[in-house]
């Protein structure tokens, strides 16, 4: 009896133990419940004030929810402040260059400065390799490896970049070019000016295909689409139009017609890249001030990453704000005019280059 009546009063106790501490963790789970409350709210408020987009997309109002928009938030604006100190450090190295015309001398010294992966990567993205997916696949090496090296040669001074939009991103992908210490290199590492650089490396290739035989393909597969094609050979003052500087020729002049059954008349440009410079930023100087777009045709893939990287640098040079919209396709993948891949190259005057 006695036993039985001890053993009552210790599960009296255990009851009384485990009564007060159920009720504790109810009150800290109804705290936490409340902290959790709170945060959720706080987080949703500087949601709404600082990122409104991300706030207007939740799929649904839990705190996990507002955690990941935030960090997404936050994210891009890492991102956006790196972009900003790349540009500050590329307006230095800008303003060193724009002094004076670099010597090849101070060339070749900024050139022992780099590493033996750097004056390979600054080779290739000379040739033509000027994107991060296509270096980093020509050195073989990781995309992240790639895209640092890139950068790294856009602070020393040798490349500029710009960001294009493709129709697969938006957002925009970089493209680099030499800026004038990067001209002087090419003469440096591959013995020959910039401008020579691009028909020298296709021809080395096997992918070289000259300007006359570039229209005369262009002409064929376009007639083959359907279209009414009158060559610069066939009559030159259909493929001519004037700007400010004079007149430009066309190499080919494609009859479109459009979806309100008028037939338009779009001029198309053939580039062996064996054109210098100069004489593209002619030639897109001309489509800019007339049409704000151009239609190209060049001799293979490589070559059209080139086209991109010389209107890139044209771009740049102009020192102005500008939108000018490229469709570059090569010869073999020729279609319908309006499948041709777009590049839209886009030159804001920031504040940090009007000072």
């Amino acid at each position: 009896m006695f036993r039985k009546r001890a053993r009552e009063e210790e599960y009296r106790t255990l009851l009384i133990q485990y009564r007060e501490l159920l009720e504790k963790l109810q009150r800290e789970n109804s705290e936490l419940r409340e902290a959790l409350e709170d945060a959720r709210r706080r987080i949703e408020a500087m949601l709404k004030l600082f990122f409104p987009d991300l706030y207007a997309k939740r799929r649904d109002r839990s705190l996990d929810e507002a955690i990941r928009l935030l960090a997404d938030g936050l994210d891009s604006w890492r991102r956006e402040l790196q972009e900003r100190e790349r540009a500050l450090t590329r307006l230095k190295a800008l303003k060193e260059t724009c002094i004076e015309v670099p010597d090849l001398e101070k060339v070749r010294d900024k050139l022992r400065q780099l590493n033996e992966a750097e004056i390979e990567a600054l080779k290739l993205a000379l040739m033509g390799y000027c994107t991060t997916r296509s270096l980093s696949e020509e050195m073989g090496i990781a995309w992240k490896e790639a895209e640092s090296i890139l950068e790294d040669l856009c602070g020393r001074g040798f490349l500029e970049v710009l960001r294009v939009k493709t129709g697969r991103s938006s957002r925009g992908i970089p493209v680099f070019f030499p800026s004038p210490y990067g001209e002087a290199a090419s003469k440096v590492l591959l013995s020959k000016p910039w401008n020579l650089v691009h028909a020298e490396v296709l021809k080395d290739k096997g992918m070289y295909v000259g300007n006359s035989e570039l229209i005369r393909r262009a002409e064929v597969r376009l007639r083959q689409s359907g279209y009414k094609v009158v060559t610069e050979f066939d009559d030159p003052s259909e493929c001519s139009f004037q700007y400010s500087k004079g007149v430009h020729r066309a190499d080919l002049a494609v009859y479109v017609n459009s979806q309100k059954r008028q037939v338009m008349k779009i001029l198309v440009e053939c580039e062996s890249m064996s054109n210098p410079v100069s004489q593209v930023s002619k030639m897109l100087d001309a489509y800019y001030e007339k049409f704000r777009r151009i239609f190209i045709v060049v001799g293979s893939r490589l070559a059209r990453r080139m086209m991109v990287q010389r209107a890139c640098y044209w771009a740049w040079r102009r020192k102005e704000e500008l939108v000018m919209e490229l469709r570059v396709e090569s010869i073999d993948r020729l279609n319908r005019l309006e499948s041709m891949p777009k590049y839209v190259l886009t030159r804001l005057t920031s504040r940090i280059f009007k000072n």
